[in-house]
């Protein structure tokens, strides 16, 4: 089969590349409006930039009525929390991926423990076993749609996920997550997710 992307709809063009690119990480974004309101809501369009300084973006599409509400209170206070899913937070993570008006904490709704941040107010998730503080380097508009990226300022990891890696020719070990451990869970398409499954290692 051979498809324009011109001949799409909106909708289906969406489909089409959220089946196609797969699997995704998600990041669960927590944020505090200006006026104090908690927020937290999930991307899985979203990815690494760079490692030094750590830098990550979400992509942010626009609703009819504006900016969503992750999207406005991090132009708001320069400030986030991106929070790793697992399995234990699933329920909140469909909760938070459900349209709530602002003045709704998807927080409270899924009853999730919090705690502030280090370098920014936060708040974290604690039942996520990885909690990265950003805070706003700058917004990209593309095609309707806010790349949102962000310099991580702070990282919590639960202990037990940090192990060492050997370095080839006696350099230090370095300190990684074992993702079997972690067990993310990424997003499919539609209401399908995936968990980490089989885990192979292929040398350069």
């Amino acid at each position: 089969m051979q498809i324009d992307p011109a001949t799409l709809s909106r909708r289906d063009g969406y489909h089409l590349m959220i089946t196609a690119i797969v699997p995704r990480a998600i990041a669960f974004v927590s944020t505090t409006s200006a006026l104090g309101r908690t927020n937290a809501a999930p991307f899985s369009y979203f990815t690494g930039v760079s490692s030094s300084p750590p830098t990550l973006l979400i992509c942010s599409s626009r609703r009819r009525d504006g900016m969503k509400d992750t999207h406005r209170n991090i132009v708001e206070t320069r400030e986030f929390v991106v929070n790793v899913v697992v399995e234990e937070i699933m329920e909140a993570v469909v909760i938070g991926g459900t349209d709530h008006p602002p003045d709704v904490s998807e927080i409270e709704l899924a009853r999730l423990r919090t705690v502030p941040g280090v370098k920014v107010k936060g708040p974290l998730l604690l039942d996520s076993p990885v909690n990265l503080e950003c805070r706003l380097s700058e917004v990209i508009e593309v095609a309707g749609t806010a790349i949102i990226v962000g310099e991580i300022l702070w990282i919590h990891l639960r202990d037990d996920l940090v192990v060492e890696k050997p370095n080839p020719g006696g350099a230090p070990a370095s300190k990684v997550i074992d993702v079997a451990k972690l067990r993310p869970i990424a997003r499919l398409g539609g209401d399908d997710y995936a968990g980490l499954g089989q885990i192979f290692e292929r040398r350069r």
